[in-house]
């Protein structure tokens, strides 16, 4: 069996919803979400609570943004999900690869 990748996500807006569900229902067999990331930790919560109820799942670590490099090394993700404001997502974008991971982004 392929060992599952590791996710985190960063930016737990709306849109991070489609990853989630992409992460713990459609791909759980290779993918593993292993931390959100955020400026709003009622967000964060929010998205564990529904892992929890929906997914039956445990809560996933969480830190906030100005924790970013602390989830990296504690986490160890494959690949970084970046679904912030636009105006943020180089800034995630280029730390997540200096920090050697692979990132995937809506747009630039």
């Amino acid at each position: 069996m392929t060992s599952r990748k590791r996710y985190a996500i960063v930016g737990t807006g709306s849109r991070a919803g489609m990853y989630v569900e992409a992460l713990t229902v459609t791909y759980r067999e290779t993918a593993e979400l292993v931390a959100f990331c955020d400026l709003s930790q009622v967000r964060m919560n929010w998205y564990n609570q529904q892992l929890q109820s929906r997914s039956n799942m445990p809560a996933v670590p969480t830190y906030l943004a100005s924790q970013f490099d602390q989830m990296i090394t504690d986490t160890k993700p494959d690949i970084v999900i970046v679904a912030t404001m636009d105006s943020t997502h180089h800034l995630y974008i280029i730390r997540a690869m200096e920090l050697g991971c692979d990132v995937i982004t809506e747009k630039p």
